[in-house]
């Protein structure tokens, strides 16, 4: 039986962080990460909610960039204007792309006969999302610290980020969509990654 899509309703960041379940669900991700985006799930989000859900993650990572321009250019207006963009671009084509991509990930898990909706796969996306962002925003200032100073692990460390929200990503999919092999998931989605970044170093040789 086809998913039944629940109409959108208006939910801010803000009552999204005062929902009880967000700071414990995040918080539960690490230790049983299946379990947490089931949790998610069982709660039936509204778009309201998934889209905060979204926002806010966009907002997490929106603090890593304006922490990076603040950091690495003088003051200047040029540098406000830098910093304009930065929020203009993350709080508004971010949560966009991550609906796109979402759509895209629901097709291919339906595909290879996942069995979640397209709510499902944008629950699944968002909540991946939002509990990788705190790692991203950490590891990305640490490397931006070591920049200067020990370039190798600076880069070890802004990799290590992307692991982690595809290593989310393999996690939210594969409980949405029933897949058993967690493995699997995150193979489907690290193996293209990895082709297409040694693809342009090798074209940038």
């Amino acid at each position: 039986m086809a998913e039944t899509e629940a109409a959108p309703q208006a939910v801010s960041p803000s009552a999204a962080l005062r929902h009880p379940g967000l700071i414990l669900g995040i918080a539960r991700f690490y230790y049983d990460p299946r379990g947490s985006m089931r949790g998610v799930l069982d709660s039936a989000p509204s778009e309201g909610r998934l889209f905060a859900y979204a926002l806010i993650a966009a907002a997490i990572l929106l603090i890593g960039r304006i922490i990076e321009v603040v950091t690495t250019e003088p003051p200047s207006d040029a540098r406000m204007d830098m910093v304009s963009g930065q929020i203009v671009s993350m709080l508004f084509f971010v949560p966009l792309i991550y609906y796109a991509f979402a759509a895209a990930g629901t097709g291919i898990a339906r595909l290879f006969g996942g069995q979640g909706g397209w709510q499902s796969g944008r629950a699944a996306f968002f909540w991946a999302a939002l509990v990788s962002a705190p790692v991203i925003l950490i590891t990305s200032i640490a490397a931006g610290a070591l920049a200067d100073t020990a370039k190798v692990l600076a880069v070890i460390l802004t990799q290590f980020g992307q692991v982690v929200f595809a290593w989310a990503l393999a996690q939210c999919f594969a409980e949405a969509f029933g897949f058993t092999r967690t493995w699997a998931v995150f193979a489907a989605i690290a193996v293209p990654i990895v082709a297409i970044v040694l693809g342009i170093w090798v074209l940038q040789q």
